[in-house]
């Protein structure tokens, strides 16, 4: 931290609830840019629990165990202002050099606290987005007018598809303000040659077709759609498997759903599964099944796990909503689907189920594209840059 005039990019502070060992695409996404950032001295301010020592392997980083967590994310608290006012104090206190740069993970939380930060005389800042943030937000007036008052005072704003990036737009956030950011995936630690038999023989037989979900149980992931789904295709094809690994607030709902189906030889439920262990069940499955869908303004920003998916060389099913369309080609290495639609999302499962040659064709395409286009080096370069630039100024 003392040396950051020795690196062109200067201090580089992450603010972020979510980080390693917390788990989901956020905290993946974070640790995989920030650990790969090149020629700034890098922090993470992030919640209590969230050491470098929890970790398996030395980062290149360091961590800064803060209570940043809040449920209530506006102002019109007295709590909540002293709350945010207090993680401005700690960015003042970790950040106070002139070229220092804090890298907000939302609008909300961490960008407002930025943004008072800033307002107070500290550093600036540049402030993520994901998609279904900004859509959560325009939910309530209180947060649609600090979401756009945080952009509007950020140095730079970072987008994790083109989708999000036109959502800012509509916000009213400059286009040249806008910086897209792929998330991205290791094609070493997801790849086709990983063992998933142990991971397989605990849901299916060797001539059954497995299906896998992963992600956090939410309405807007499209389960309960494709479990019925997997109802309506039980007579004509018997051997489907279906594998829901994550978990959520709608699991008592998916579980009572599998129950009235009559589903629970079919569609087994995996929990949350150890980041060590995501590998094994992607190489387990057949084809992997998402079809998210856009559920009371609630979208998905763009899925890391498609990529995963990919990486493994299998096959994708996913929604066409959000920013999917960006992480999935097109009948390339995968099939796009309506989420809403049973019928739709059945007749893509039934297209792949009883063709080998397009679960390998689709798998194949999509582990090329994986490696080719979504690295953690490329996302890494971008933020670097931009850093860089901002630190010069």
């Amino acid at each position: 931290m003392s040396r950051a005039h020795e690196k062109r990019g200067g201090h580089l502070l992450l603010l972020t609830e979510l980080f390693p060992p917390a788990v989901g695409g956020s905290a993946v996404l974070f640790h995989g840019i920030y650990s790969r950032v090149q020629d700034a001295d890098v922090g993470v301010v992030t919640e209590r629990g969230s050491r470098s020592a929890d970790r398996d392997r030395q980062e290149p980083f360091a961590i800064f165990p803060r209570a940043i967590a809040t449920r209530r994310w506006g102002l019109g608290h007295p709590l909540a202002l002293l709350h945010h006012l207090r993680v401005a104090f700690q960015l003042r206190l970790l950040a106070p050099r002139r070229h220092a740069i804090v890298h907000c993970a939302r609008a909300l939380p961490e960008g407002l606290a930025a943004l008072l930060c800033r307002a107070s005389g500290g550093p600036r800042y540049v402030c993520w987005a994901h998609g279904e943030d900004l859509a959560m937000a325009q939910g309530s007036r209180e947060y649609t007018f600090i979401t756009k008052l945080v952009y509007r005072h950020a140095a730079a704003a970072l987008a994790n598809s083109q989708n999000t990036a036109d959502m800012l737009a509509a916000m009213g956030v400059p286009r040249e303000k806008v910086h897209v950011v792929y998330p991205a995936v290791d094609p070493e630690r997801f790849h086709p040659g990983v063992d998933g038999t142990s991971v397989r023989a605990r849901y299916a037989g060797r001539d059954d077709i497995v299906l896998l979900s992963v992600g956090r149980l939410q309405r807007r992931k499209g389960h309960d759609v494709a479990i019925h789904a997997v109802a309506a295709l039980r007579a004509e094809i018997p051997q489907l498997r279906y594998v829901i690994a994550g978990d959520g607030e709608e699991r008592a709902r998916l579980e009572q759903l599998v129950a009235e189906h009559d589903l629970r030889d079919h569609v087994f439920f995996a929990g949350a599964v150890p980041e060590s262990e995501l590998p094994a069940y992607y190489a387990a499955c057949d084809i992997f099944l998402l079809p998210n869908r856009i559920d009371g303004g609630d979208i998905e920003g763009f899925g890391i796990v498609f990529l995963e998916a990919a990486a493994t060389g299998k096959p994708v099913i996913a929604g066409d909503s959000g920013g999917v369309p960006e992480a999935v080609a097109r009948d390339s290495t995968g099939l796009l689907v309506d989420g809403a639609s049973v019928a739709d999302v059945a007749t893509a499962i039934r297209q792949l189920a009883q063709s080998k040659e397009a679960r390998m064709r689709l798998g194949a395409a999509g582990r090329a594209r994986a490696r080719d286009q979504f690295s953690w080096q490329r996302a890494a370069a971008i933020v670097s840059g931009l850093q860089t630039r901002l630190a010069s100024e």
